[in-house]
């Protein structure tokens, strides 16, 4: 089914709403009902991928507070056995 407005129609008025103009007005100012403004807009509107799962971020998250404590816990120990350089014996 093709539309009864013109191509030129259709891109002036994803002009004006991406103008920040309301779909009401643009409807208004050009005489095309406001039901296919919309339309057309949400012909524009690209879904969202859906966000992805927090899961994989949180195990990395453990995984690099395991390695900070293994660390910490090895420079203690090393700290026992050698004091650092600029500590006089």
């Amino acid at each position: 089914m093709t539309s009864p407005h013109p191509a030129t129609s259709r891109v002036r008025v994803l002009q004006l709403l991406s103008e920040g103009h309301a779909a009401q007005d643009v409807a208004r100012r050009l005489g095309i009902p406001a039901s296919t403004v919309y339309r057309w807009r949400r012909s524009l509107v690209v879904p969202q991928a859906p966000s992805p799962s927090p899961a994989p971020a949180r195990d990395r998250v453990q995984e690099l507070e395991a390695e900070l404590l293994l660390c910490r816990r090895t420079i203690d120990a090393l700290n026992d056995v050698m004091p650092p350089k600029d500590v006089t014996r």
